[in-house]
């Protein structure tokens, strides 16, 4: 009973970072500033690469690395 309540927990708090779909940036003139990263697509249940800004926050659902996606929103990994 313990381990369901803390994946449901896990499980909410995700949510909040991981929606909406970040929907990548533009940067400066001539995209400058723009760079690969990742964001969790709900739809997907994955983690997808867009092109990001400097100011990607995983708060925005936005993050530097796919592992780091997948720590903060991948289900699966979530109910390990």
């Amino acid at each position: 009973l313990f381990f369901i309540a803390v994946v449901i927990c896990i499980h909410t708090s995700a949510e909040g970072k991981c929606q909406p779909r970040y929907n990548g940036g533009y940067g400066g003139p001539g995209g400058a500033n723009v760079f690969p990263g990742w964001t969790f697509n709900p739809s997907t249940n994955s983690c997808e690469q867009v092109m990001v800004t400097s100011r990607c926050r995983p708060s925005g659902n936005c993050f530097r690395t796919k592992e780091k996606c997948q720590s903060y929103c991948d289900p699966w990994l979530l109910e390990l």
